[in-house]
């Protein structure tokens, strides 16, 4: 569960909390180069950070492990953030699921392939445009720390969406009842297991979403049966059967509307939306 702390205490604990999922809050004077004035999500509306729209822009949340060095840590979470703004423009990706199966009793095999593309060098650029408020758009979980940014965008069309939490765990409807569409655009729940780190749990998250929309609007199916002559096999012949699904795509405005933390197995949820290319 998240909690905050109050600012007399903030430097004192960013440095020395030692408590997995007690978070604690960024200290401003470590941060004071980039901190700017920007809405903050109620903590009892969610159990993390709203990333729906507003009227200055749009929310990009960074993510990066605890470094030893505070500033490298928030530096590399506000990089993290700029990433995604780059993906909001553009991101490419390939999702390829290959399943071959044999006539013999181990013959199976099951293989996935991804890849996302998108301009990693120009991420820089937006670093200290971003605007946040470090007393409340900074925490740490889990030895991570989240940064909630905004950046001075708009939807190419308006998205009024607002999700409804439940339970002691904030979780909201969309993760059992998913919308089909929101707005005109493609939408997908993205979801990742539990990883060593939740920063990486919570970048599979996201880029499963990506994936997610890409399978949606394209994918092509190929199966191909094999009969061939195996002198190990008592009939002489074995047959395989290859199936590969393909999925390839170019998207722009993808933008995570909300996240759901499931901190009983540490597992993330990702609501997105995009347009194709």
């Amino acid at each position: 569960m998240v909690k905050r702390f109050c600012p007399l205490f903030l430097i004192f604990l960013f440095l020395l909390a030692a408590c997995a999922g007690k978070p604690s809050v960024l200290p401003s004077s470590l941060s004071a180069p980039f901190v700017k004035t920007a809405e903050s999500a109620k903590p009892e509306e969610a159990n993390f950070f709203l990333s729906t729209p507003e009227s200055g822009g749009l929310v990009f949340i960074g993510a990066a492990s605890k470094r030893s060095n505070p500033s490298e840590t928030i530096q590399l979470a506000l990089e993290d953030a700029a990433s995604r703004i780059v993906m909001y423009m553009q991101v490419s990706g390939e999702y390829a699921i290959e399943l071959n199966v044999g006539s013999g009793a181990f013959d199976y095999t099951h293989n996935t392939y991804t890849s996302l593309r998108f301009d990693t060098n120009s991420a820089a650029q937006f670093v200290n445009s971003l605007q946040f408020d470090s007393d409340k758009d900074a925490i740490e979980i889990d030895n991570v720390l989240f940064i909630r940014t905004v950046y001075p965008l708009s939807l190419p069309v308006p998205v009024n969406y607002k999700p409804k939490y439940s339970g002691n765990n904030k979780k909201p409807d969309w993760v059992d009842n998913p919308p089909n569409e929101i707005d005109g655009y493609e939408v997908c729940v993205g979801f990742s297991g539990r990883y060593s780190s939740l920063a990486d749990t919570y970048k599979n998250s996201r880029n499963n979403a990506i994936f997610g929309i890409i399978r949606s609007i394209n994918a092509q199916s190929r199966s191909t049966d094999l009969l061939y002559q195996n002198s190990a096999n008592l009939f002489g012949y074995k047959t395989s059967n290859d199936n590969m699904t393909y999925s390839y795509g170019t998207l722009n405005s993808f933008y995570v509307l909300d996240t759901w933390f499931d901190m009983s197995n540490r597992t993330v949820w990702t609501l997105a939306i995009a347009k194709k290319l």
